[in-house]
């Protein structure tokens, strides 16, 4: 069994806010197809959807098949602006992520499709080393909540916290047989949840109480 517990991370709206890059993405793409703007609104309710819901929230009136195209084309405009400029990281968070991983085991678990993605944000946040691994979840086809569990099957994990934004992550959490940790200073409404955090410097003292 592995000795250090384990903290598992969201991405978007957790650990990075990628809104103007996504914007500026998603709309290069409907300029370049002559569809409909996408706002900054919608792209904020996108975080911690999957590949499918992203398609039905930014083109619903489009079928399933071609939207999923462009989603598509729209991640792989983003993670080149992400792996060229990167992301906004949060208040503190270099050291903050750095501190934990001395004390625990860190990983990211997102419901991007593309690894790609994940590695945008290991590669140009200076904190890469931090993390032992992460999971695409909608990559595989697999609920979130599934990715949790996949992770701490495979890692020997024996006690965990997942770490996110959303009602949807708090759902993930509960199906992978987890303690949740909401961010309110991500893309959700404040679901009032007995752990949560209102900047990241605050996790280092709440996981001494989770745990």
């Amino acid at each position: 069994m592995n000795d250090k517990k384990a903290v598992i991370f969201d991405l978007d709206g957790t650990l990075w806010d990628v809104t103007e890059s996504t914007y500026i993405s998603a709309n290069r793409i409907t300029q370049k197809y002559g569809l409909k703007e996408i706002d900054k609104e919608t792209i904020c309710r996108g975080f911690g959807t999957n590949k499918e819901e992203s398609a039905k929230l930014y083109f619903p009136y489009l079928n399933l098949k071609e939207s999923l195209k462009y989603i598509y084309e729209i991640g792989s405009t983003n993670i080149d602006y992400l792996s060229q400029y990167g992301g906004i990281l949060f208040e503190n968070e270099k050291e903050i992520i750095t501190l934990l991983s001395k004390k625990y085991d860190l990983y990211i678990v997102s419901n991007t499709s593309r690894n790609e993605y994940i590695e945008a944000f290991l590669n140009n946040s200076g904190i890469k080393d931090c993390f032992k691994k992460y999971l695409a979840a909608s990559m595989l086809n697999i609920s979130k909540g599934e990715a949790i569990k996949k992770i701490i099957i495979e890692n020997n994990i024996n006690k965990a916290v997942y770490i996110g934004d959303t009602k949807k992550d708090q759902i993930a959490s509960k199906e992978a047989q987890v303690e949740f940790i909401q961010a309110k200073y991500g893309f959700g409404e404040d679901l009032n949840y007995k752990y949560s955090i209102n900047k990241i410097s605050e996790l280092p003292e709440l996981l001494e109480k989770v745990f």
